[in-house]
């Protein structure tokens, strides 16, 4: 039973490489139809994201935090279909980025029991006391949440997805950074440089996003397609 799951997360892991590459093979002559692919991917990506909600005893924290993993073939998907962004990929996009800063924030202000590893990487990096580390986690965690909210407002959607791109990518850099170690073979970067990997889209979503604004004026009417 244990070897039939080891190669189930293989071959699992096999298919999302392959469709990982999707993004950059559709626009080619002839591979149009590879985007397709985003489909089987959603669905890999919800079951992982499924079990890791059950791991956490069906935490709402973590059932949001993961929506942005979740849906991300979804938003390729949608991209890849239309030559220009539309209102229903920002959209989308985010209501998807904010629900991941809600759900860590979630765990940051102990409305569920903080994980020690966000003890733990708190503590390492900014050397503090647990106790320091609580409220260090709690202040950011406030922070996210009035990032998340205040990014559907137009006045405040640059500031709100700034935060988002700086956080989002120290927050995924410090699974590398907090368990480097200069003794190891691979410095410490086994598994967490695939951690930091994982959470890209916690930082380049918003980032494309602020990408938009910039480059369209968004939410400015004629500014991307409709549709």
């Amino acid at each position: 039973m244990a070897g039939r799951t080891r190669a189930g997360v293989i071959i699992a892991g096999i298919a999302l490489m392959i469709c990982g590459l999707v993004p950059w093979l559709a626009r080619l002559p002839g591979f149009s139809k590879l985007i397709w692919l985003m489909i089987p991917a959603t669905v890999i990506v919800f079951v992982d994201g499924f079990a890791r909600w059950v791991g956490r005893e069906y935490e709402s924290a973590m059932a949001i935090e993961i929506v942005l993993q979740a849906g991300l073939p979804i938003l390729f998907l949608m991209a890849l279909r239309k030559a220009e962004a539309s209102r229903s990929w920002v959209r989308l996009a985010t209501i998807l980025a904010a629900m991941t800063f809600l759900g860590h924030a979630l765990y940051a202000v102990g409305f569920h029991t903080v994980p020690l590893e966000f003890k733990l990487m708190t503590r390492g990096l900014l050397g503090v006391s647990e106790n320091g580390a609580i409220i260090f986690m709690a202040v950011v965690g406030w922070l996210d949440i009035v990032a998340a909210v205040r990014g559907f407002f137009k006045v405040a959607r640059i500031p709100s997805l700034l935060y988002m791109v700086a956080w989002g990518g120290l927050t995924a850099l410090a699974r590398v950074a907090s368990h480097f170690d200069t003794t190891s073979d691979s410095l410490g970067r086994d598994p967490w440089l695939v951690e930091t990997l994982v959470r890209t889209p916690h930082w380049l979503i918003p980032l494309l996003l602020l990408a938009l604004i910039q480059r369209w004026g968004l939410p400015r009417e004629g500014a991307i397609s409709e549709s």
